[in-house]
């Protein structure tokens, strides 16, 4: 041991920091708990402060959904004594100063612990224990007994946080907890606390309607680049994000995101501009109001991530509002940055990006158009958009949801052509668009998309034939059928069985089995084995669904 110790002490402190930073960057977090736990010398040459900086990703947050539910119950432990040991540290209580380390304070994450249903009995016993028992406060809620009493966990990650702030210094990042508005009165003190701060997560965005915060925040982070907001209830909810927006300095956001109602409208779309040089992703929820304000974001040409989404199906832009329409989409050819664009629940989709796709100065790696049964343009009255999609050879994710009624051939081979251009596509996902596909169809794009790693795809009568052709796909990961399908049990494992090593771990789903040709469980059971031993891999059958059919409980039966 002594010459070990000698060894590492011969190296320079600089390698141990290197190799830290490169295990946080592979979330390497068995490495980086050995290497401090082996030696003193390790942990203080950078492992700890790479183990800690990575926190927010540790394996154990989330509680391990989807696992036993002894290991859940394990790992919900786990999950407590990081945060346990997080907070201790607040105080010293601890043999390292972990919170000085900290980077994202994911009071989200905190909450969650909190809600978790095995959060309880001894675990929440524990991880309120000595020094954390002044922040076991519980509150009285009815319930069937009379009164019960709960956690106040939003007064407990109050608490927590106010803690925690004043003791790490290096924070870039904070989130709100989920169904709380604790930052909207926590911020007039850990503002001040907070002057590396980057990324602000707000679950409410009712702390931006305080002038005080928003001058807090513009004085005191000054380094803030990324804002979210889940909603925002307000009915003066624009000209307030409006404002904080606008009184940064300028140029300084890099990304902005709502993720349901925040009454986007022209005030912030203005602000936004105001970001034009330095905004790089942009992913708004709109109302019509807002829909229509994004007009108001030509000085947005920085955009390299852009996803718009209306809450309700919008109207047709190029029919109904041509003037905004033309303003957008001169705004969207400017964007020659563009690589990632999702629409949502936008009828004019096809006709707003038909110039993005034939601009030679767009290059983009993913396009995403979807939306729900009343939002889904027509596939028949779009073909130049489908043919202008070959102009995009470098897309490697393509997402379309689309109507396809009523379906001619000419609609079919177009679609085909510009499917089968796209030779670095990874992920292709057509969602009623491709309805109609036969065996033929899916057998041609498996063999001119060898690269695919991930298909979902329609179709009708689909049969074992188009295994023939999808096992050219040697790095797949992922196969959903969508449509109506009748395989086989010797189907399946025969196209299983011919499978490589680039297609360990695959997912194979039908969604639609045509119950006349049902694989039996028993076969079901069969292969789900087969492909658990060959491939590591799942399987996942559903058979169709008759819409005409009434469902009875079984107490309404005779």
């Amino acid at each position: 041991m002594a010459t070990t110790t000698q060894g590492l002490q011969a190296l320079p402190a600089d390698l141990f920091h290197l190799l830290s930073a490169e295990l946080s960057e592979r979330l390497d977090f068995p490495t980086l708990y050995s290497c401090i736990v082996a030696s003193k010398q390790l942990a203080n040459a950078g492992a700890i402060n790479a183990l800690y900086r990575i926190s927010h990703y540790a394996p154990v947050k989330g509680g391990g959904e989807g696992l036993p539910l002894a290991e859940q119950e394990l790992t919900v432990q786990r999950w407590s004594i990081l945060w346990r040991t997080i907070t201790l540290s607040a105080f010293g209580r601890t043999i390292n100063p972990y919170c000085r380390h900290l980077r994202f304070l994911d009071l989200r994450d905190l909450g969650d612990l909190l809600d978790d249903d095995k959060f309880r009995g001894q675990i929440a016993k524990q991880f309120f224990k000595g020094e954390l028992a002044k922040f076991h406060f519980v509150m009285q809620t009815p319930s069937k007994y009379g009164r019960a009493n709960r956690l106040d966990t939003k007064k407990i990650i109050s608490a927590i946080g106010n803690e925690i702030t004043q003791q790490a210094p290096l924070l870039e990042a904070l989130s709100e907890p989920t169904s709380s508005n604790i930052l909207s009165t926590a911020l007039l003190d850990w503002a001040p606390r907070l002057p590396h701060l980057k990324s602000l997560d707000l679950w409410d965005g009712r702390a931006l309607a305080d002038e005080t915060i928003r001058n807090l925040l513009h004085a005191h982070c000054p380094n803030l680049t990324n804002l979210r907001i889940y909603y925002s209830a307000n009915e003066d909810a624009d000209h307030q994000l409006a404002t904080f927006i606008s009184g940064m300095q300028e140029n300084t956001l890099s990304s902005f995101e709502n993720i349901s109602a925040c009454r986007i409208g022209p005030e912030t779309c203005l602000a936004l501009s105001s970001h034009g040089k330095s905004l790089q992703s942009l992913k708004l929820g709109l109302s019509d109001e807002g829909v229509q304000a994004l007009a108001l974001l030509q000085g947005c040409t920085a955009v390299e991530t852009l996803a718009l989404a209306s809450f309700t199906p919008s109207p047709d832009l190029k029919a109904t509002h041509n003037d905004v329409f033309l303003e957008i989409v001169e705004w969207l050819k400017n964007c020659r940055s563009l690589v990632d664009v999702s629409f949502t629940n936008f009828v004019s989709a096809p006709d707003l990006l038909l110039p993005v796709l034939l601009n030679k100065d767009i290059s983009l790696q993913k396009l995403q158009v979807n939306a729900t049964e009343g939002a889904m343009y027509v596939v028949k009255d779009h073909h130049d958009f489908h043919q202008a999609l070959s102009q995009q050879k470098r897309l490697r994710s393509l997402l379309l949801r689309a109507d396809p009624d009523p379906v001619t051939r000419d609609d079919l081979e177009t679609l085909m052509d510009a499917f089968c251009s796209l030779k670095d596509l990874r992920e292709l996902r057509l969602t009623r668009i491709s309805d109609y596909f036969s065996d033929e169809h899916i057998g041609l794009i498996a063999q001119q998309l060898p690269n695919l790693e991930d298909l979902y795809i329609g179709g009708y009568g689909v049969s074992d034939a188009v295994f023939t052709h999808l096992t050219n796909l040697q790095n797949l990961k992922v196969i959903t059928f969508s449509g109506v399908t009748s395989f086989t049990e010797s189907g399946i494992i025969d196209f299983v069985s011919q499978l490589g090593e680039g297609n360990y771990g695959l997912t194979l789903s039908v969604d639609n089995a045509d119950p006349e040709s049902a694989i039996s469980p028993e076969s079901q059971d069969l292969i789900r084995d087969v492909m658990a031993k060959q491939l590591d891999g799942r399987f996942e059958y559903q058979l169709l669904r008759d819409p005409e059919m009434l469902e009875f409980d079984s107490d309404d039966s005779d």
